[in-house]
């Protein structure tokens, strides 16, 4: 919660806290993607680590910090906004499994 509260004062210059109802209701989180990157490199130390092209023609990106302690899904529209899908803490790498008959 902290993160995505700290993201938005980041993103619009200041700090609106919404009641528990409202809150459930809040838009997204969007900006330019460039501002969007810097912030949670600075503070998060999260970086891309997996992309993705969607049906739509946009852009979903997995950022995550080295330890795996901070991750963040970014989607990119079409037209050039950015907007947080979600976030979160303890990102976990899955093992690799082979299936068909090549495994």
């Amino acid at each position: 919660m902290w993160k995505t509260v700290s993201l938005i004062a980041v993103m619009t210059g200041g700090i609106t806290l919404a009641s528990p109802v409202t809150a459930q209701t809040v838009s997204p989180v969007c900006g330019d993607r460039t501002k969007v990157i810097n912030s949670l490199s600075a503070k998060y130390s999260e970086e891309p680590v997996a992309v993705g092209v969607t049906a739509n023609g946009g852009v979903i990106e997995v950022l995550k910090a080295p330890d795996g302690k901070t991750w963040t899904i970014l989607f990119t529209s079409p037209n050039g906004a950015s907007c947080l899908v979600a976030s979160g803490e303890a990102w976990q790498e899955l093992e690799v499994k082979l299936n068909g008959p090549h495994a």
